[in-house]
C-alpha cells in the first residue's frame, strides 16, 4: 500500500529519511497510518502494526515503514518473524506506546514486548520514542513493593532482537523499559549507536543494553540513565 501523507507530514518523513541514510535504498514507503492506526496513544494500534510490518517485511524492494512523527502508538505485545525479503528500515519518527497494564499480557509470553526473531538487514531510528510504560510492572517487585517477593514473576524485555544480523538501532529514545530496554540474543554484527535509554532511579533491573552470545557489536554514543 503506497503511503498518502499529507504533503507537510511527507516532505517532513523524507526529511527523516535523508539524515538517517535511508532516502538511497528505499523504494517502498508505508506507515502506519495506511493501515488504518489512530495514533492517538489510547487507541490499540497493533493490528495496524502488524499489517504494515507484513507489508515491508514481504515487499519485493527495499522497504521504509515509518512511525510518523506527532503520534503515539500503543501496541500490545507482538512477536515479527523474519526472514524479510529485502532491507527494511523501521522509522521511529513519533512514539510507540506499550500498554499501561500488565493485564494486556494475558495468555501471551510476559517475557516480550517488541519482539524480532530471524530479520535480517534491519535498521530501527528516526529520532522517536519506545515507551514501555514499566510503570505497573515495577510496582509489583520487592524493589518498589517491600512485602513483595523478589521473584514474583517475569516482565518482558521491552525490544528483544533474536537470531538477527546486520540489525542497527541508532538514534531512538527507549525509556520506562518493564525490564531491560534493549537485548540482543544470539545476533551478529550489530550496531547500538546514538540511544537515550532512560528509566526512574527506582525502577527495578531495567538494563540499557543487554547483549546474549551476540558477536561483533558496536556500541557507542549513547546515553543509559537507567537501573
Amino acid at each position: 500500500m503506497a503511503a498518502s501523507l499529507p504533503p507537510a507530514l511527507e516532505a517532513l518523513v523524507a526529511a527523516l529519511l535523508l539524515l538517517c541514510g535511508g532516502a538511497a535504498e528505499a523504494r517502498v514507503l508505508l506507515t502506519l497510518d495506511d493501515f488504518g492506526a489512530v495514533g492517538d496513544g489510547i487507541a490499540n494500534d497493533t493490528q495496524a502494526f502488524l499489517d504494515a510490518w507484513t507489508a515491508a517485511c514481504t515487499s519485493a524492494e527495499p522497504a521504509v515503514l515509518a512511525v510518523p512523527p506527532g503520534n503515539a502508538y500503543r501496541i500490545w505485545p507482538v512477536q515479527l518473524y523474519g526472514p524479510c525479503r529485502k532491507k527494511l528500515k523501521l522509522l521511529i519518527a513519533g512514539a510507540i506506546v506499550a500498554p499501561a497494564s500488565p493485564d494486556a499480557w494475558a495468555g501471551r509470553d510476559p517475557m516480550k514486548w517488541l519482539y524480532v526473531y530471524g530479520v535480517d538487514d534491519l535498521s530501527v531510528s528516526g529520532g522517536g520514542t519506545i515507551d514501555g510504560m514499566g510503570q505497573e510492572w515495577w510496582a509489583s517487585t520487592c524493589k518498589r513493593k517491600k512485602t513483595q517477593p523478589c521473584n514474583a514473576g517475569p516482565r518482558p524485555k521491552a525490544v528483544h532482537f533474536e537470531e538477527c544480523r546486520r540489525v542497527s538501532v541508532q538514534g531512538v529514545t527507549l525509556q520506562n523499559g518493564q525490564q531491560f530496554h534493549l537485548t540482543f540474543t544470539r545476533c551478529s554484527d550489530v550496531k547500538a549507536n546514538f540511544l537515550r535509554v532512560i528509566a526512574p532511579a527506582d525502577s527495578p533491573n531495567t538494563d540499557g543494553i543487554h547483549l546474549n552470545d551476540t558477536s561483533h557489536v558496536q556500541i557507542m554514543d549513547n546515553l543509559i540513565s537507567t537501573v
